[in-house]
């Protein structure tokens, strides 16, 4: 009696909107929320030296001031964050429960369920497989990358990726306003936001947008800045932070702060002026080949291309990008799962792109790494040639038919 009743439930399905979900779906979901949030919950004592370093002498700063939008008034010695994440910050310095680390934390968990929400949501989009969309948010909570930086290292860039994330949801789904309200979002929490723009400029060629739709990322840049306007602040100062950020003075003593590129190949420590602004112009003539290459083939732009390409993208940016931080690889790591399960056979693909992310990781966090870097940047290297290929069969209609030529587009 008690088996028949458990093997039913095992295949019971229920019906929430356009979805059909199953009791082993459901039980996947709990068991991947609830030891999601226990890695996390294991990892919470953990201080970094970001943390020390900054994050809790702004925290105190923002308190000092008054918290909430009160604090946005306060004077830093050095900040080089956008208002929308110094707020969150600023009413951390004030919430009564849990101390600033754990709150911190807590911000970037939440945003680890976002991003494997959206996940989830864009393998559904194009395999309608509820399986692959349950799996893909288990693994998106267990992905190393994905579970350090915010976990462990109380850093922030699991927010940019998720509102990235839902960004390339909303545009898999033809709806782009939305999609750049999200992407113009990210843009207002993280410069790394423009790793992905190629991307875009391409699916605007490809007339799967118009052009005012780009005009929302200034707009929603704009509007996350007017509460540090209100409290004081130089209104120029704050739409110019991110030309601070770029100028990279506080990075210039790397090449490349822990991350597997082409530095800890030929250097990390040499020649730090003549290849930063070399590396800057070597990576902006790459992207602008592979640009006019793919604007001028005509081709569909199918789901699983418009993520390989992002990635792809993406890779090419933090490899060839000087000053590039350990952490800036977390949006291809979070592209890698979809990649990964649009495309079985490229299941390797997350376990290169997040094995050579964590060995920057533990480089930091550790202060070691068992392989030395070169090999992983070597390894990166193959991964970003591999997509390419697949990238390059797709739109010259030599691939599978995962992209068709489409010459009755003319595009």
């Amino acid at each position: 009696m008690v088996d028949n009743f458990l093997r039913g439930l095992i295949n019971k399905e229920w019906k929430m909107g356009k979805i059909t979900i199953g009791f082993l779906d459901i039980l996947l979901l709990v068991f991947a929320t609830v030891f999601g949030c226990a890695i996390r919950f294991s990892l919470r004592n953990v201080v970094a030296g970001d943390y020390k370093m900054f994050f809790e002498p702004w925290v105190a700063t923002l308190r000092e001031a008054g918290g909430g939008f009160k604090g946005l008034s306060a004077e830093f010695e050095y900040v080089d964050y956008t208002t929308p994440y110094l707020l969150i910050l600023s009413f951390i310095s004030i919430c009564p429960f849990f101390n600033t680390l754990y709150l911190m934390k807590m911000v970037s968990i939440f945003f680890d369920f976002v991003a494997a929400i959206a996940v989830a949501f864009i393998v559904l989009e194009e395999t309608e497989s509820r399986k692959k969309a349950v799996m893909a948010y288990g693994v998106m909570l267990f992905l190393p990358t994905i579970v350090a930086n915010g976990s462990m290292w109380a850093q922030c860039d699991i927010i940019f990726t998720s509102f990235v994330m839902l960004s390339l949801l909303y545009m898999l789904k033809d709806r782009p306003r939305l999609s750049l309200i999200f992407y113009g979002i990210a843009f207002a929490f993280k410069l790394q936001t423009f790793f992905i723009l190629p991307l875009y400029v391409l699916l605007w060629v490809k007339k799967k947008m118009k052009i005012q739709h780009f005009l929302w990322i200034p707009v929603m840049y704009f509007i996350g800045v007017i509460p540090s306007w209100i409290a004081g602040k130089n209104l120029w100062e704050l739409l110019t932070v991110y030309f601070f950020q770029a100028n990279g003075e506080m990075d210039i003593y790397a090449l490349s702060h822990k991350f597997p590129n082409i530095y800890q190949i030929i250097g990390t420590d040499s020649f730090l002026r003549e290849y930063a602004d070399a590396g800057v112009y070597f990576t902006l003539a790459v992207l602008m080949v592979l640009m006019y290459y793919i604007a001028g083939k005509k081709f569909v732009f199918t789901k699983d291309l418009t993520i390989r390409m992002g990635m792809f993208f993406v890779m090419i940016v933090v490899y060839f990008l000087p000053h590039m931080h350990e952490r800036y690889g977390i949006l291809a790591d979070v592209l890698s799962v979809a990649v990964a399960f649009y495309n079985p056979k490229k299941f390797y693909v997350p376990l290169i792109a997040v094995i050579c992310s964590f060995g920057g990781y533990t480089l930091y966090l550790a202060q070691k790494t068992v392989v030395p870097m070169w090999v992983y940047a070597v390894l990166y290297l193959l991964l970003i040639i591999d997509l390419g290929i697949g990238i390059y069969k797709d739109i010259n209609g030599i691939g599978d038919k995962n992209c068709i030529l489409d010459a009755a587009e003319g595009n």
